[in-house]
């Protein structure tokens, strides 16, 4: 079985949930003798690509300049390139990135016109390819309709989760149970079209390559968020939240991963008194990992989620978890996690100060991380999707 993926989200995308999905999911295969997999690139960043040695021998059938490719480097540059597209009907005159895009989007409709392969599977939402692709069947995987949910915080992106797709795909895969649900409600799709595949988390607690510099300039008690902090994410009522925190007994700070800190939110951090309280640093898996492995808990307050992941993550490094019962946290965390109602103050406040407050309760919610999070691994999201690409091929 030949597995065809293509190259939108390891464009765009140098780290991130979806480019590590896709990862995970072919580095498993190429260990499959009964499945083949291939990715036409020429031009990426990402940087599981990038420190992986599988798969430009296996996988990958043209060299990747691996770091050339700039221009959607990060979700911001992404963003504002859509949103220069749709407003100019172009991208910037022809930029070296531009160029590149081209080059990537060419050798993907050259590979797919050959018909050399039994599955297709996009990597993103872009419907590129249907003009090409014939009889061969797609498979089309959702992460989530935050677009359409939340469509006042994303008005460039509100055809992400594109109809056409879920219409014409062979098979939908769901990440949740909560996306699934969704993508009936929301685009009248038959819900036994659609089948739900958990993601996993790919960090562990092997510290060891983290610097001394690192750890020595981290506050000793902390909070940690982790990721973007868009609008529905919540982190700014988060924040306030924080800042009416009564806790005399020790000097508590908020650790931010994934972007430096907007001129907004710099601005809140001053307003309440708290800009030496709340960090930005940039980590890598390895710190990231250390980053969960000695915060007091790790506190996601999103509104909306089609999987989330950092939950997992946060369980692996055995650190307490405080998330919103919003959308699919609470499918993700079980009974391993404390939760609260995203918008309600004294909910949050509630459970931050009995997570803060109870060393028994944080370590009681370790202990059922570790084993909430045995629920879900890379092997089985690979092993379901295979199923689903059989299921695909035997319709035919």
């Amino acid at each position: 079985m030949k597995i065809l993926y293509d190259y939108q989200i390891f464009e765009w995308q140098k780290v991130g949930g979806i480019s590590r999905y896709f990862y995970e999911l072919m580095a498993y295969f190429t260990k499959d003798d009964s499945v083949n997999v291939v990715l036409p690139l020429l031009y990426s960043n990402n940087e599981y690509l990038k420190n992986s040695l599988l798969f430009p021998a296996k996988a990958l059938p043209n060299p990747v300049r691996i770091g050339d490719y700039h221009s959607l480097s990060s979700k911001a540059n992404y963003l504002k390139e859509k949103v220069l597209h749709k407003i100019k009907g172009k991208y910037a005159n022809g930029s070296l990135e531009f160029i590149e895009t081209i080059k990537n989007k060419a050798l993907n409709i050259e590979e797919i016109k050959k018909g050399d392969f039994d599955i297709f599977h996009p990597t993103s939402h872009d419907h590129y390819f249907l003009p090409y692709i014939n009889d061969k069947p797609f498979i089309y995987t959702v992460y989530d309709i935050i677009t359409t949910v939340f469509s006042e915080f994303f008005l460039y992106e509100k055809l992400d989760v594109n109809q056409q797709l879920l219409d014409k795909a062979k098979k939908v895969i769901a990440i949740s149970e909560s996306t699934k649900k969704d993508i009936v409600n929301v685009f009248n799709i038959d819900e036994t079209k659609i089948e739900v595949v958990y993601l996993a988390s790919s960090l562990d607690e092997n510290l060891s390559n983290v610097s001394l510099e690192f750890k020595e300039n981290l506050p000793e008690t902390y909070l940690l968020f982790v990721g973007f902090r868009e609008r529905h994410k919540n982190f700014m009522f988060f924040i306030q939240m924080f800042s009416f925190l009564k806790i005399k007994e020790i000097d508590l700070h908020v650790i931010c991963t994934g972007f430096p800190f907007s001129d907004s939110e710099r601005f809140l951090f001053n307003k309440l008194g708290i800009q030496n309280k709340v960090h930005f640093i940039y980590a890598n898996d390895q710190e990231l990992a250390f980053l969960y492995k000695h915060a007091l808990a790790f506190v996601f307050p999103s509104m909306y989620e089609g999987f989330g992941l950092p939950v997992l993550e946060a369980f692996s490094c055995g650190c307490p978890v405080i998330v919103s019962n919003s959308t699919s946290l609470s499918e993700i965390g079980g009974d391993a996690a404390v939760y609260f109602e995203p918008k309600d103050p004294k909910s949050m406040l509630d459970a931050l100060k009995s997570v803060i407050n109870s060393a028994s309760l944080r370590d009681e919610k370790v202990t059922k991380g570790y084993i909430q999070l045995k629920k879900f691994s890379w092997e089985k999201t690979a092993i379901k999707t295979k199923e689903i690409y059989k299921q695909a091929l035997s319709n035919m």
